[in-house]
């Protein structure tokens, strides 16, 4: 969108809304919960007009056109131009659908001493209007491919450019693909990869459907074997899961010292887990490489290392100096993401960079590098520049105590409402190729939570989304009611996204903390129930079951409208001993209460509340006075519907919920009767 475009819709909205604003809606109690940022607000006042006037402030404000598709969008001229590269009978037609990977193969005539260094090979495909750059990989040997998707049916046409022009077995190679649409029953090819390009604080596929991140955590996937993964995505998309998490965990191709034909064999292997991740339908959210401090900073010192300290920034209370890489060093890290880019940008992706690397792997000023340097960011900044389909891009996180989305604020150069004055700023707060937030967030078990690290997210998170990359692992960390309890914590305050892992599978054959016990307040896993704990059982446990009924639940709702009110009493009263979330939608006509106290062993193996806390409820609040509404309950274990009914509201808007079905965790979801 050119810029006078931009500025004429803006004012446009601002005029439509000046003229809609009497008529605004009423139901605008408890706007303290909003983000101060225009375009809710607008949402917020402008009722109906205003929402919609909301989303076209967000396609202004928040549109990024350097994120919209690195595609090129042609003029017909342009097309007319683009479309005379591809003149010619193709060499050969091959068949595809809509946003399922395609690969070509070629075989150089030449043998090169280097040919990661050496040789550049992209593929031109131009289709439906648009001209795409796809980075090519060389796969060992002579061997180069091109694995690409289309992402609109149609013909498509395709044409090598190599660095070596001489090479006529790479060089100008052409090729047609006829691609119809995807005729599968799998949601992210029938929408298209997941995407942040939209301006929402939720993931949506490309087509702008809501995607529900429900994320199943592998950080040593080199060690599972390829029938372990298949039947764990089987096993996983059953039970409602939409997204596999991986970290570079026992890859086989060491990448620290170059690339070379010894790493082929290692890149070949987690092909094999990538593809059947990609088939499966779900969307891998994977760290590219290496760990940051047994990977990162190796790779840095073999590459020129660093030069002198030149990088000035806040770390903490301090400002410090910090060096740069080296050019060797940023030249090596943009090669790797491009060919990171050409091998696995053609599956569903979301790129997580690395291992807690943000806001630094808990470094201080003494360590090689930290915030103020952190690689990384360079990092994010090259996947970006190659990526064709421009997956989401998000650095994992350490835990929320030591860093969220703006925390202390300190060296932001922002001036905000300071909600977790405990925790460091992200690292990539400036980092324009950075779209999403990737939390490490524990929410507490055993008493009301104090919403620090979620009101920071939802207040000060730059309007990215946010998941819970990492929470408390079943059977590692905690049991299934604390594994339980962590999702629905997460989507009801505005972290749209979770995670689960259970142990083994979470880091498999890693003995991390298998011989130590572990307490979430509730339960007590002990070092035997962690080592006799095997893959096979991870599938079972129930709440990785649990994590689909949620999911069900939600998606009969409008959750990706659903606003967090943290402990805003305006909304909710809870009743003494009562520990609940409470989301509710703009018009407050559809809420979700999930009440996580209880008093029923069965639960866990000790009680998180006293006398009533694990029955009663409390008083519901900002309802339109006198208006008629329905509840029903809905259990979280067994993921079933229970009692429903309907009710009034006081003459000031409010309901006393009285006590739940049972003194378990519970659900209670309230509509506005049509």
């Amino acid at each position: 969108m050119k810029l006078k475009r931009k500025a004429a819709l803006l004012l446009s909205a601002v005029l439509l809304l000046s003229a809609a604003m009497p008529f605004a809606s009423a139901a605008s109690a408890g706007a303290a919960d909003e983000p101060t940022a225009a375009v809710l607000s607008l949402e917020r006042a402008g009722g109906a007009l205003g929402s919609l006037l909301g989303r076209l402030l967000k396609l202004v404000t928040f549109t990024d056109e350097s994120r919209i598709h690195h595609a090129k969008a042609r003029s017909a001229a342009g097309q007319a131009r683009d479309a005379a590269l591809f003149d010619g009978e193709a060499e050969q037609t091959l068949t595809a659908e809509t946003w399922r990977a395609v690969e070509l193969s070629f075989e150089s005539d030449k043998t090169y001493a280097d040919p990661f260094n050496d040789v550049t090979l992209d593929l031109q495909l131009y289709g439906n209007g648009r001209l795409y750059t796809i980075p090519c990989f060389w796969d060992g040997g002579n061997t180069w491919r091109a694995r690409f998707v289309c992402p609109a049916a149609g013909e498509w046409q395709c044409k090598t450019v190599c660095s070596d022009e001489t090479n006529a077995a790479l060089h100008g190679r052409t090729a047609q693909v006829d691609c119809a649409e995807y005729s599968g029953g799998l949601a992210v090819y029938q929408h298209g990869f997941v995407t942040t390009r939209y301006g929402e604080k939720y993931l949506t596929y490309d087509d702008g459907t809501p995607f529900y991140y429900l994320g199943d955590t592998h950080w040593q996937l080199g060690d599972e074997s390829y029938d372990m993964v298949q039947t764990i995505c089987d096993k996983r998309v059953s039970q409602g899961f939409t997204v596999w998490q991986s970290q570079p965990g026992s890859y086989k191709a060491n990448i620290i010292d170059g690339v070379d034909d010894a790493d082929m064999e290692g890149f070949q292997h987690i092909d094999t887990h990538f593809k059947i991740i990609a088939e499966s339908g779900l969307t891998h959210a994977n760290t590219e490489y290496f760990w940051p401090l047994s990977g990162m900073s190796p790779l840095i010192r073999s590459h020129g290392g660093w030069t002198e300290p030149k990088l000035k920034g806040m770390l903490g209370t301090k400002l410090v100096t910090m060096p740069d890489l080296s050019d060797e060093a940023k030249a090596y890290l943009e090669k790797l993401a491009r060919y990171w880019i050409a091998r696995y940008s053609a599956y569903p992706t979301i790129w997580t960079l690395g291992q807690e690397c943000d806001n630094d792997p808990y470094q201080n000023e003494n360590s090689e590098w930290n915030a103020v340097n952190n690689p990384y960011k360079y990092l994010a900044e090259y996947l970006n520049k190659y990526d064709p389909y421009d997956h989401p891009v998000t650095a994992h996180q350490e835990s929320t105590g030591d860093t969220v989305a703006y925390g202390n604020g300190l060296g932001t150069g922002e001036v905000n409402m300071i909600w977790y004055p405990g925790a460091q700023p992200s690292a990539f707060r400036s980092v324009k190729a950075h779209t999403m937030y990737a939390s490490q967030w524990h929410p507490h078990l055993t008493k009301r939570d104090d919403y620090m690290s979620a009101r920071d997210y939802w207040y000060n998170g730059q309007g990215k989304p946010v998941v819970n990359f990492e929470g408390l692992y079943c059977y590692l960390w905690t049991k299934n009611f604390g594994a339980r309890a962590q999702a629905w914590a997460s989507y009801l305050t505005g972290l749209y996204g979770c995670s689960w892992g259970g142990q083994p599978t979470w880091a498999y054959q890693n003995g991390f903390q298998k011989d130590i016990p572990s307490d979430d307040g509730v339960d007590l896993i002990t070092p035997e129930e962690k080592q006799a704990a095997t893959w096979q059982d991870a599938l079972e446990y129930p709440s990785s079951y649990q994590m689909g009924y949620m999911r069900s639940f939600m998606e009969e709702l409008e959750w990706y409208n659903l606003i967090p009110r943290f402990n805003n009493w305006a909304y909710f009263v809870p009743a003494s001993n009562v520990y609940a979330y409470c989301a509710s939608n703009r018009n407050n006509t559809e809420m979700v209460l999930y009440f996580y106290s209880y008093t029923d062993g069965s639960v866990a193996e000790r009680l998180n509340t006293e006398k009533n806390g694990g029955i009663m409820t409390g008083t519901v609040g900002s309802l339109a006075p006198c208006g008629k509404y329905t509840y029903q309950w809905f259990n979280p274990i067994t993921g079933e519907y229970g009692e429903s009914g309907d009710f009034t509201a006081s003459v000031v808007g409010t309901w006393f919920a009285g006590v739940r079905p049972d003194d378990t965790d519970y659900v209670l979801l309230i509509r506005k009767a049509a």
